[in-house]
C-alpha cells in the first residue's frame, strides 16, 4: 500500500537503483569467478595438450628408432655372432655409414656383444673408420638381455666416443630356438629430444625439461643440471616430491612455490622409455588476463553506476510530459487504430488510469483480429512446414505453387527457381512420362487418388520413389482447374525391401553350396578309405614284382587310376573346407615367381601369360599347396576360355576395402586384403553362368574337357582362408577373377615350402596302427612292414590302449585315424600321451572335422597324413613323426 501512494519518480528511483546495483555488483564477481576459471581450464588444457603432443613425439620417435637394432639383432650376420664376429662387424660399418649419411644428427654409435661380453663397436679415424673392442659383461643391461630380457633402453650418459648426451637401445640377438646369444646396440643423441623439450617455453618466463626414469635431467634451461643432477635428489623437498610424481608414469598438475611465487608444472609421461616431459609456468602470469578484465569491470561499474542515477533523475522530469499524448493515443484505439500494444500498469497513477482506458477499448476488437490472424497463421504453417510435399499444377502441368518440403525433395533452392527449371512436370519431374499421362486418367474418372507410388526425378536427374495422395479442383461448373497434391519421399522404403530381396537370394545361395559342400566331404571322407586300400595294395603288388612281370603294368595303371580319383577327392575337400591345411605367412608374388614356369607349361604355346606383381605387396597366410591350387584351376580355367591365340594376366596389389565397397558381397567385412587377380580375352559368360560357376560340377565345358570342380575348388579355398571373389566378365569380353585374401598383420617372415626326400624313408621302429576299417588297417600294416617297421593293429580305440598299457614302453610311435565309432583320435591321443609321453602321433583321416584342426587348419607341431596315401608320402610322414625333437605336449 505504501508503494502505490508514492509519486511516479520516488517509486522509480526506489525499485530500480538497488536492482541496477546489485547487477552491476554480480556481473562484475561472476565475470572475474569465470574469466579465472576459463583462462586456468583454457590454459592448462593447452599447455597440457603441448606437453602431452611433446612427450607423444619424443615417445613415437624412440619407438622407430627402436626398430633399428631390432632389425640388425635378426639379420643372419646378427646371428652368427658368437661364431664369426667379423661378419657383423662389417655389416655393422656399412650400416653406421649409412645412418650417419642419412641422420648425422641422430645415430652416434652402433655395437654389438656376444654372449661373453665382448662388443665390438664403430668409431670414425682419419682416413675412414675403426672397430673400437671392449667387454660389457658386468653391465646391468647386458646380464638383462643375456638373462631372456626384451629391447631397452639404457640411462641417459654423456658419450665417451662423441661427448655428446646420449642413450643406448640395447636389442637381444636369439639363436633359433629363442635364446640370447648377445646383443646390437645403438647410441642415440639426445639432442633432438632436447631441442623439442625447449620449444615447450609457455608465457614470458616459463620454460620446459625433460628428466629421464631415474630423474636425471635429459634437458633444463639451467645447464648446469643437465646430465649432472637428478630432480629426485633434490634439496627442495617440493622438487623431489615432483620429480617422484613425474617418474611415476602418469600426466599430471602440481604447484609449488619458489622464491615467493607460485610456479605451474604440467607434466606427461614418455612411457616406452619412462621419462617424463614438463612444462613450468608462474601462476601470476597465468591468471594476468583475468585480473586485467576484473580491474577493468570495476571501472566500469562505478561509472555506469553514476550514469544509470543520473539518467533517471532526468527521466522523472520528464515522465509526466507524454501523459497527455497517451491520452490521445486511447481515443485513436478507440477510433480504429490498434497499433499500439496495450500497456500493463496496475498503479493508482495517472498512467494506471489512461491504461484501463486503453486497454477496455482495445480488447474486443484485438479478440476478433487475433482469432482471424490465426486461421491465416495455422493455414501458412501447416503449409510451410509440412513434412509432406504439397504442390499445384496447372491442367497443362506448370507448377503454380509448392511448399519447401516439396522444393527441397526436388533439390531447388526456392519456388521461383523451381518454376523456372520446370516447363512440364510430365517431361522434367516425372522419370517416365507415362507414368502423368496414367494418373491423368485415372483421375478424370475417380477425382481423387490415394498411395500412388510412383518415380521421380530431382534437378541432377537422380531418381527417387514417391507415394502420392492426389485430387482434382473443379470450378462450381465442374471444369477442371488445377491438381493439387501430397508427396511423401518412400524411396528409403523401396530401397529396403530391395536390399531385403536380394540378400534374401545370397543367403538362399549360400545355403545351396553350404549343403552341398557337407555332401561332397561326406562322399569324400568314404570315397578316400577306398582309394587308401587301392593304392596301398597296388604299390605293394608293384614291390612284390618285376617290372617284366606281365601284370606289372596293371597295377601300375590301377595305381594311376586310384592317385586321379585321389586328386578328385582332394578338389571335393577344398570345396567342401574339409581339406586339412598347413598355413604359412606367404609372399603371394614369390610363390606366383616360384610358379610360373609350371602355369605356362600347362596353356597352350599361343596363350601370352603375363605376371604384373605389385611391389612391397603385404603378406598373407595361407597354405601354400592351396595358393598353387588356385593359381593352377584359375589358368586352366582361362586356358579353356581362349579359342587359339589370347592373354592371360596375373596381377597382384594391396587393397583397403571400406564399409561400403562389394555390398553385394555376403561375406564380406572390411580392411586391408590382397588382390590376386586372373584375366583373359576369352568367351567370358553372361550374369546367368556367373551365378552357378562355384557350384560343384556345374561346368560349361564339353563332355570329358572338365569335372566342374576347379571353381567350386577355388571357393572353397578363398572361404576356408576367410576371403571372397569378385568376378567381372561379359560375353565375348572375357572374364577377371579377383581373389580378396586378408592381410596379414603379424611380423612373421615368408616360410618357404621345404623340399621332401625323393627316396622312401625305411625305419625299424615300433608302431601302433589305429584304424578301424578292417581292409584299410589291414594293407597300411602291410606298407609299414615293407618300410621295416614292427607294427601293433588295432581295430579299434579300446583295443589300442590295452595295447599300449602292455607294450608302451617298446611302442616308438601311435598313428590312428582321426574318424573313429566312441572315442576319436585326437581324445585317444591324449590318452596314451597320458600313459606314455615318449610316444610320438601321427594322425590321419579323410577329412579333419575340426577335430584336430579349427576350421581345417592345423596347429603348428601337429603331424597329420591325407587319406589316401602311397608309400612314399606314409614313409615321410612316419620318418618327420619320429624326430626326437618332436614336442608331442604342443601337439596335443
Amino acid at each position: 500500500m505504501f508503494i502505490k501512494i508514492l509519486s511516479l519518480r520516488a517509486k522509480l528511483l526506489l525499485l530500480v537503483m538497488p536492482i541496477i546495483l546489485a547487477g552491476l555488483i554480480l556481473i562484475t564477481a561472476g565475470a572475474y569467478w569465470f574469466l579465472k576459471s576459463v583462462i586456468e581450464e583454457e590454459l592448462t588444457s593447452s599447455m597440457m595438450a603441448s606437453v602431452s603432443k611433446s612427450a607423444e613425439s619424443i615417445n613415437r620417435w624412440i619407438s622407430t628408432l627402436m626398430l633399428e637394432p631390432e632389425t640388425i639383432a635378426s639379420t643372419p650376420a646378427a646371428k652368427k655372432i658368437n661364431k664369426n664376429f667379423a661378419i657383423l662387424d662389417y655389416q655393422n660399418l656399412q650400416r653406421h655409414k649409412a645412418l650417419h649419411k642419412k641422420f648425422p644428427d641422430i645415430f652416434k654409435d652402433i655395437y654389438a656383444a656376444n654372449s661373453e661380453g665382448e662388443y665390438h663397436t664403430v668409431v670414425p679415424k682419419k682416413n675412414g673408420y675403426g672397430i673400437f673392442k671392449g667387454n660389457i659383461f658386468n653391465r646391468n643391461y647386458f646380464q638383462s638381455i643375456m638373462n631372456g630380457g626384451p629391447t631397452q633402453i639404457t640411462p641417459p650418459l654423456i658419450s665417451r666416443t662423441t661427448g655428446v648426451p646420449t642413450m643406448f637401445i640395447v636389442s637381444p640377438i636369439h639363436d633359433e630356438n629363442g635364446n640370447p646369444q648377445g646383443l646390437i646396440g645403438a647410441g642415440i643423441s639426445l639432442e633432438y629430444i632436447q631441442k623439442i623439450t625447449k620449444e615447450l617455453q609457455a608465457g614470458k618466463t616459463g620454460y620446459g625439461f625433460i628428466i629421464a626414469s631415474d630423474g636425471t635431467y635429459i634437458y633444463h634451461p639451467d645447464s648446469s643440471l643437465v646430465m649432472k643432477s637428478k630432480i629426485t635428489e633434490a634439496e627442495d623437498q617440493q622438487i623431489k616430491t615432483l620429480g617422484i610424481r613425474m617418474i611415476s608414469g602418469t600426466p599430471g598438475t602440481y604447484t609449488y612455490n619458489e622464491k615467493g611465487r607460485n610456479l605451474v608444472v604440467l607434466y606427461s609421461p614418455i612411457p616406452i622409455a619412462g621419462w617424463s616431459v614438463a612444462t613450468v609456468l608462474p601462476e601470476v602470469e597465468m591468471l594476468a588476463p583475468a585480473i586485467r578484465m576484473v580491474k577493468f569491470l570495476l571501472a566500469i561499474t562505478v561509472f555506469f553506476s553514476i550514469l544509470v542515477g543520473l539518467a533517471i533523475m532526468v527521466a522523472m522530469g520528464r515522465l509526466t510530459r507524454p501523459l497527455n499524448k497517451l491520452s490521445q493515443h486511447a481515443q485513436e484505439i478507440s477510433a480504429g487504430n490498434l497499433e499500439l500494444a496495450a500497456l500493463k500498469v496496475q498503479s493508482r497513477d495517472e498512467i494506471g488510469q489512461l491504461s484501463q482506458a486503453f486497454n477496455s477499448m482495445t480488447a474486443s476488437l484485438k479478440t476478433s483480429i487475433s482469432e482471424l490472424a490465426a486461421s491465416e497463421n495455422n493455414y501458412k504453417s501447416i503449409f510451410r512446414n509440412s513434412l509432406l510435399g504439397i504442390v499445384q499444377v496447372s491442367m497443362e502441368g506448370k507448377i503454380l505453387n509448392a511448399n519447401p518440403a516439396f522444393i527441397q525433395m526436388l533439390g531447388y533452392d526456392s519456388l521461383e527457381n523451381l518454376i523456372e527449371n520446370t516447363e512440364d512436370v510430365k517431361t522434367d519431374i516425372y522419370a517416365d512420362p507415362e507414368d502423368r499421362l496414367r494418373i491423368i486418367q485415372q483421375l478424370f474418372e475417380k477425382d481423387k487418388l490415394q498411395g500412388i507410388e510412383v518415380e521421380l526425378k530431382n534437378r541432377r536427374g537422380k531418381t527417387f520413389w514417391v507415394s502420392i495422395d492426389i485430387r482434382l479442383i473443379r470450378d462450381s461448373e465442374g471444369t477442371p482447374l488445377r491438381i493439387e497434391s501430397l508427396v511423401s519421399d518412400i524411396n528409403h522404403r523401396i530401397e529396403s525391401e530391395q536390399e531385403r530381396t536380394r540378400l534374401q537370394n545370397q543367403l538362399v545361395q549360400a545355403q545351396k553350396l553350404e549343403a552341398v559342400g557337407k555332401l561332397a566331404g561326406g562322399v569324400a571322407h568314404d570315397f578316400n578309405n577306398i582309394l587308401s586300400v587301392i593304392i596301398g595294395k597296388s604299390e605293394i603288388a608293384l614291390l612284390k614284382m618285376a617290372p617284366s612281370d606281365p601284370f606289372y603294368d596293371f597295377f601300375v595303371d590301377i595305381k594311376k587310376a586310384a592317385g586321379h580319383s585321389a586328386n578328385l577327392t582332394r578338389q571335393l575337400l577344398a570345396f567342401a573346407r574339409k581339406q586339412a591345411i598347413a598355413p604359412q605367412v606367404v609372399d603371394i608374388n614369390m610363390t606366383l615367381e616360384e610358379t610360373l614356369s609350371m602355369l605356362r607349361r600347362i596353356i597352350s604355346e599361343g596363350i601370352e601369360l603375363t605376371q604384373i606383381p605389385k611391389p612391397d605387396l603385404w603378406k598373407v597366410k595361407i597354405d601354400p599347396d592351396q595358393l598353387v591350387q588356385i593359381l593352377t584351376n584359375l589358368c586352366v580355367n582361362a586356358r579353356d576360355a581362349i579359342d587359339g591365340i589370347g592373354k592371360i594376366i596375373i596381377r597382384t596389389d594391396n587393397c583397403t576395402l571400406d564399409e561400403a565397397y562389394y555390398t553385394n558381397m555376403t561375406d564380406y567385412l572390411p580392411g586391408d586384403y590382397v588382390c590376386l587377380s586372373v584375366s583373359d580375352d576369352g568367351c567370358g559368360m553372361d550374369k546367368e553362368t556367373q551365378q552357378q560357376i562355384f557350384e560343384p560340377f556345374f561346368t560349361t565345358k564339353a563332355r570329358h574337357k572338365g569335372t566342374g570342380l576347379g571353381l567350386a575348388t577355388v571357393y572353397g579355398i578363398v572361404k576356408q582362408n576367410n576371403g571372397f571373389i569378385n568376378i567381372y566378365s561379359e560375353v565375348n569380353q572375357g572374364a577377371t577373377f579377383k581373389i580378396y585374401l586378408p592381410r596379414y598383420q603379424g611380423n612373421d617372415a615368408h616360410s618357404p615350402v621345404s623340399e621332401t626326400n625323393p627316396h622312401i624313408l625305411h625305419g625299424t621302429e615300433s608302431i601302433l596302427l589305429v584304424e578301424d576299417e578292417p581292409e584299410l588297417l589291414k594293407v597300411s600294416k602291410q606298407m609299414l612292414k615293407e618300410l621295416g617297421y614292427t607294427v601293433f593293429p588295432a581295430n579299434s580305440p579300446e583295443e589300442a590302449i590295452e595295447y599300449v598299457r602292455q607294450y608302451g614302453d617298446t611302442i616308438d610311435l601311435v598313428i590312428t585315424d582321426v574318424i573313429m565309432p566312441k572315442m576319436n583320435g585326437r581324445d585317444l591321443a591324449q590318452h596314451i600321451f597320458e600313459l606314455h609321453p615318449q610316444i610320438g602321433c601321427l594322425f590321419m583321416s579323410g577329412y579333419t572335422a575340426d577335430i584336430i584342426a579349427h576350421q581345417g587348419i592345423l596347429n603348428e607341431g601337429l603331424h597329420f597324413l591325407q587319406k589316401p596315401f602311397s608309400l612314399k608320402a606314409l614313409a615321410d610322414a612316419v620318418r618327420k613323426s619320429l624326430e626326437p625333437d618332436h614336442n608331442r605336449k604342443t601337439m596335443l
